[in-house]
């Protein structure tokens, strides 16, 4: 059974659609990316998933259950974690201040927060600025604290929008080491993301949306293939002239 299924998702602004007719699976212990063009509909659907919209039509299923209309605090209480792309820690706390006030959604108890924060602090690589404010940190590691501090909650599957944006190549691999290593400890992950030397390489499953509908679904190696995919990206143009490229290779 999946863990999460999205099932005939819309989502309506008024007039403007910005999800239409979405379905797609995540499979438990798998990375599937969220891959689309600006405007594509990636981070309205991660709302409605997150419980932070409630979709105009349609259904989200965790774990069998019916989810659909359930606010994100129910959410994250059954194990669904969200991660935004512009990060903002508590300043003036230090990164395992940080991480604690996610752990207290799990416990009251102090000692096991604590140690709930020491794991997902270890795991993202912030151990050499536990005691930093985390407003001083770089944004590498705001975006490694924007995640260890969705970790602490103790989700079965993470919600990630575009964790790697704006990060340099250094840090970018850094990030994608710590989603693989959270792939290891069980986690399920559902990531946007716009960087594909990024999501490519680690993803089990990609789905591609365009102008608020899914136009592709499949495995990594597929789906860069996809004539339908490079012309969403890059315009029809683009798309002729590789095709003829490759034609005439």
């Amino acid at each position: 059974m999946a863990l999460l299924e999205v099932r005939d998702l819309t989502m309506k602004f008024g007039s403007l659609l910005a999800n239409s007719d979405v379905s797609f699976e995540v499979e438990k212990g798998t990375i599937v990316g969220l891959i689309g063009p600006n405007g594509a509909g990636k981070t309205t659907l991660f709302n409605c998933v997150a419980g932070l919209y409630k979709p105009t039509s349609g259904r989200v299923v965790f774990k069998g259950v019916d989810v659909t209309n359930l606010p994100a605090y129910k959410m994250a209480r059954l194990g669904v974690a969200r991660t935004f792309q512009v990060v903002r820690p508590l300043k003036e706390m230090t990164v395992f201040e940080n991480i604690m006030v996610g752990a207290y959604m799990r416990t009251s108890d102090s000692s096991k927060a604590a140690a709930a924060a020491e794991r997902c602090m270890e795991l993202c690589f912030l151990g050499d600025d536990r005691d930093r404010p985390a407003g001083g940190l770089t944004i590498g590691n705001k975006k490694r604290l924007e995640v260890a501090r969705a970790l602490a909650t103790g989700p079965e599957l993470l919600l990630l929008d575009e964790a790697v944006a704006g990060l340099t190549s250094t840090e970018i691999k850094e990030m994608v080491e710590v989603i693989v290593r959270l792939r290891r400890e069980g986690i399920t992950i559902l990531m946007v993301e716009h960087i594909m030397e990024a999501i490519m390489p680690i993803a089990d499953k990609i789905v591609v949306l365009a102008s608020g509908k899914k136009i592709a679904e499949g495995a990594p190696a597929d789906i860069v293939k996809d004539p339908v995919v490079t012309t969403a990206y890059f315009g029809e143009k683009f798309s002729k002239r590789l095709k003829e490229r490759k034609e005439g290779a």
